[in-house]
């Protein structure tokens, strides 16, 4: 059995290595087509990451009177947070609020704040309430409890920024991305399909006279079939190694733009390492069943044994 094998893989990359610069084709075909799926990948990472963040980001400020009492915006706050609608709600006091500003200002060079803040009587702050949907889709109800809650005269006003308009813009981005990386995979995926398969047909015809020797002398079908198809499996093998090879540089090059939205943003490396198995396992078991699928296409359509 050993002895066999060894003679298949010998036969295969005899074949392999005769016609070199049709290999080094089908490889560069068919690690296009691999190149495509991982820009497909990566597209989609980029843009759930970016929703993500964004949707993070939203939520309802709401701010009190200053002469607001501290219980009655707590009682508040307990009224949304039984809502089933709220994921959180996080409460601001007038004090926090004073501490979180003069914090800011003196991060950015300016240390009078504090001294303003001292030599006023009172807080001229606010308390307020930062409110969190569960979804996107949730916040409307949350606006409307807002204005048929109990003390809302207290409140002085609500701010809410959806971004509903910048997310339906990224999600168009991405379906449009999404096509042309489909139409791109496809494409190249066919091409890989008819080089694989009319290289295993050329190299039946060459192998001919060498097919009707073999069968005089008893060779089995298998072992006449099972080059043709190692054949195609070490062009799949080869353009998933080219393809590992040259999506890390390039995942270096753009890693130093993925960080956005204040220094938010997507370690693609990190993923791309994470799940190599799962991404590059799968595209080269997806590249071995366009191999054998071609090669035995051409057999059986072109080898008659």
């Amino acid at each position: 059995m050993l002895i066999h094998l060894s003679r298949v893989s010998r036969y295969a990359f005899q074949s392999f290595w005769r016609n070199l610069w049709l290999s080094a084709v089908i490889i560069f075909v068919m690690m296009l087509a691999l190149l495509s799926a991982n820009f497909f990948v990566l597209t989609n990472l980029f843009v759930d990451t970016s929703l993500s963040i964004i949707e993070k980001r939203i939520n309802i400020t709401v701010n009190f009177d200053t002469t607001a009492p501290e219980q009655d915006v707590l009682a508040m706050a307990d009224r949304l947070r039984a809502m089933p609608q709220v994921a959180t709600v996080e409460y601001v006091s007038k004090e926090a609020a004073k501490e979180y500003m003069v914090k800011k200002f003196e991060k950015e060079g300016n240390t009078t704040i504090r001294d303003s803040f001292d030599e006023l009587e009172s807080n001229p702050l606010f308390s307020s309430l930062i409110v969190k949907a569960r979804r996107m889709e949730d916040y409307p109800a949350i606006l409307a409890a807002l204005d048929l809650t109990q003390n809302k005269d207290l409140i002085s006003d609500k701010r809410y920024d959806d971004k509903r308009d910048l997310i339906q813009r990224i999600q168009g981005f991405k379906k449009k991305i999404q096509g042309v990386g489909t139409v791109a995979l496809i494409f190249f995926t066919l091409i890989a399909i008819l080089i694989v398969y009319n290289t295993i047909k050329l190299s039946i015809y060459a192998r001919k006279k060498e097919v009707q020797i073999m069968k005089l002398v008893g060779a089995t079908n298998w072992f006449i079939r099972a080059p043709l198809i190692v054949e195609g499996m070490i062009y799949s093998i080869f353009a998933v190694l080219a393809t590992i090879l040259i999506t890390f540089p390039l995942l270096g090059v753009i890693q130093p733009y993925m960080n956005y939205f204040d220094g938010q943003g997507l370690d693609v490396l990190a993923y791309f390492s994470k799940n190599f198995v799962n991404i590059f396992g799968t595209e080269l078991l997806i590249a071995l069943g366009i191999s054998i699928l071609s090669s035995l296409f051409a057999i059986g359509r072109y080898l008659k044994i």
